[in-house]
C-alpha cells in the first residue's frame, strides 16, 4: 500500500446557543476529520482545536493534509519534524493508529455536567438527571456570594468543579482559590490564570487546577490536578507513558468533537485507571448536524454499534 494513504474532511459545527467561557463568546467551531488505511486497516481521528490553547488551527492542519497528497507515511513525517507544533494533528493519528481498540470501546465512565447558565434550577435538574459532579464556568464578572449560596443550596452530595478559562486577574484568582478552599463541595478552580503566569506560584495547588497551561507532556510541573483534552494532547502512547509516572489527579475533558472524536477520547480515558468522573457533558448542544452519534447522561459511554465508515460517508 506504499505506507497507506489517508482523506480528510473540515467540518463546522454552529451552537444552538453561543457557549460563553473566559476566552469569550463562541459561536461555532471547525473541525478536521482524518480517515487513514494502511496494512492495518482502515483508521478514524479528529483534530479539534479549541479557542484558548495553543495549538495548530484548523487552516494549519488542512495545509499540512494538502500538503501531503494523500500519502500517510508523508504525513506521518511530516507531523513528526514538526515537533510539538502540531498536537491536535498528532491526537489524530494517534486515534487512528489505535482505532481497532476503539471502535470496539463500549465501556463508561461517570460523567460531570456542565452548567451554562448555574442557577438552582439547573443545578437541581442535573443532580435529578443523576450527575454527582457539575462544572460551572466563571468570569471576573461571577459573584462568590451567589455562587456560594447556590452551592450551600445544591442538593446532598454534589461536587463542583469551577473553571475561569484563564480570564482572572491574580487578585481574583486567590480569592477564588480561597473560595474553593472554604467550600468543600468544591473540587477544584480550573485554569484560574492565564497561561504561564507567574502567579500560579503563588495560589498553591490542592484546589488549583491547570487546563489550558498543560496541554501536552512536557508542560509545567504541577502538583494539583491536571485537566487533559486528548483532542489536544498530541501523542497518545506518550500521555499514557507520562500518566504512568503521575501520581496526582488527572481529569480527563471534551472539547465538543464529533462522534469520531469523542468514542477516541473516551477509550483514551478508559486506559487510565484512576480517570474519576469525565468532563464530556458536550452533547446535544450543536445545530442538528447528524455529528453526535452517543448517548447523554451521567456516564459517558462508547459506542459499539456505529457503522464508522458509513458515518464517515454521511458526513462527506
Amino acid at each position: 500500500m506504499n505506507g497507506g494513504k489517508f482523506e480528510f474532511l473540515r467540518v463546522r459545527r454552529r451552537f444552538r446557543q453561543p457557549l460563553t467561557t473566559g476566552a469569550g463568546t463562541i459561536d461555532a467551531v471547525d473541525r478536521v476529520l482524518l480517515r487513514t488505511e494502511d496494512e492495518t486497516g482502515v483508521g478514524f481521528g479528529e483534530a479539534a482545536p479549541w479557542p484558548g490553547f495553543p495549538t495548530e488551527s484548523c487552516d494549519e492542519i488542512a495545509e499540512v493534509l494538502r500538503s501531503a497528497r494523500g500519502g500517510l507515511s508523508h504525513l506521518r513525517a511530516s507531523v513528526d519534524a514538526a515537533g510539538a507544533a502540531l498536537p491536535c494533528l498528532r491526537a489524530a493519528l494517534s486515534s487512528c493508529a489505535h482505532w481497532t481498540e476503539i471502535a470496539a470501546f463500549a465501556g463508561g465512565l461517570p460523567c460531570a455536567g456542565l452548567l451554562t447558565l448555574p442557577n438552582t434550577e439547573n443545578i437541581r435538574e442535573k443532580a435529578a438527571q443523576g450527575y454527582r459532579v457539575l462544572k460551572c464556568k466563571l468570569t471576573a464578572a461571577t459573584e462568590a456570594a451567589e455562587l456560594g449560596a447556590l452551592i450551600a443550596a445544591a442538593p446532598a452530595g454534589l461536587t463542583f468543579r469551577l473553571d475561569a478559562n484563564g480570564a482572572l486577574t491574580l487578585e481574583q484568582a486567590r480569592a477564588w482559590a480561597e473560595f474553593a478552599r472554604a467550600h468543600p463541595a468544591v473540587e477544584f478552580i480550573e485554569q484560574p490564570l492565564p497561561v504561564g503566569h507567574p502567579g500560579y506560584a503563588s495560589l498553591g495547588a490542592d484546589k488549583v487546577a491547570l487546563d489550558e497551561s498543560f496541554l501536552t507532556p512536557g508542560g509545567p510541573d504541577w502538583a494539583g490536578p491536571i485537566v487533559v483534552k486528548p483532542a489536544l494532547a498530541g501523542d497518545w502512547d506518550a500521555l499514557l507513558r507520562w500518566r504512568r509516572g503521575r501520581p496526582g489527579k488527572v481529569v480527563y475533558s471534551s472539547v465538543f468533537e464529533t462522534a469520531i472524536g469523542r468514542q477516541a477520547a473516551l477509550w483514551l480515558a478508559a486506559q487510565d485507571p484512576a480517570a474519576g468522573t469525565v468532563g464530556f457533558d458536550t452533547l446535544g448542544r450543536f445545530e442538528m448536524d447528524g455529528r453526535d452519534r452517543h448517548e447523554t447522561g451521567p456516564l459517558a459511554r462508547g459506542r459499539l454499534d456505529l457503522a464508522w465508515g458509513e458515518l464517515w460517508k454521511e458526513m462527506a
